[in-house]
């Protein structure tokens, strides 16, 4: 049974029981209550790393050297592994169809739609990544996800004349928790402020994430907030190894497939005794 046919059952439940539609017990209460989601790309909505998949493409004498992502940042190892892809033959249709064709973490998908489809609340879905626009749009609309993302903040890439790509740094950014071209903190109070200058508040902020640069933006979160941590990758770690130092306020739930998110996510929600770092 999918996310929409649950939703639809428990509306002709509700109905059936209290003799009117559900819409008139909203109007009642008031607006829906308003939540913002967040994604990172890689690992997180895609089952493998974007940028893994295009260096394995290349022998390994002509892939760049590795870097330190939190000193340098990856626009220049990523400029030059275009280059190299391209001189090796391959186009940038090319590649942004091998990223589009990247498989979904499992049920991902099912979980993002049910999200974006609930009316109370409502959930205000973004994408804040260390990776690219082209890409990250692409694979949206391979998998019929582009309608649900309200926005999404990476670093500008474009096709050039010679049918490479280039990407630009999206910041200059200067914390010590993240790569220069790209900080997820100073992303989510920027968007955070101008969402409440247009009106907008959140009773809560979900993020959901997997790497170590996802760290950063959970310091700023609130206690009733929501970090989920994808199972085994190196935000878990993070938190583990930080979080009597730093205390990470919001609540942190392990994840490993959307079905899972969703059913620990329910569970935090209503208030439910779960099982957290």
């Amino acid at each position: 049974m999918t996310f929409t046919h649950q939703n639809l059952y428990r509306k002709i439940i509700f109905e059936l029981c209290f003799g009117f539609p559900l819409i008139t017990l909203k109007m009642v209460f008031g607006p829906p209550k308003r939540r913002l989601l967040i994604f990172d790309f890689d690992e997180t909505l895609t089952s493998m790393d974007s940028t893994s998949l295009l260096r394995d493409l290349l022998p390994v004498y002509r892939r760049p050297k590795e870097i330190n992502e939190l000193k340098e940042g990856r626009i220049a190892y990523l400029n030059t592994l275009f280059t190299e892809l391209r001189a090796a033959g391959y186009s940038s249709t090319e590649l942004r169809r091998l990223i589009a064709a990247i498989p979904p973490v499992p049920s991902i998908v099912d979980f993002i739609k049910h999200l974006y489809e609930s009316c109370d609340p409502k959930y205000d879905i973004i994408i804040i990544s260390d990776c690219s626009s082209i890409f990250i749009k692409d694979w949206l609309a391979n998998h019929q996800l582009t309608e649900c993302i309200k926005e999404i903040f990476t670093n500008p890439s474009f096709v050039v004349s010679s049918d490479g790509m280039r990407v630009e740094a999206l910041q200059r950014a200067k914390c010590p928790l993240s790569p220069p071209n790209l900080c997820k903190r100073s992303l989510l109070e920027r968007y955070l402020t101008k969402r409440q200058a247009m009106g907008v508040t959140y009773e809560r902020v979900i993020f959901v994430a997997d790497g170590a640069h996802d760290y950063c933006p959970t310091l700023v979160m609130r206690r009733d907030d929501i970090v989920c941590a994808r199972k085994g990758k190196d935000l878990e770690k993070k938190i583990r190894c930080y979080r009597r130092k730093c205390k990470v306020r919001p609540l942190v739930l392990l994840w490993s497939t959307g079905h899972g998110l969703l059913t620990l996510l329910e569970s935090a929600l209503d208030c439910v005794t779960i099982s957290s770092i």
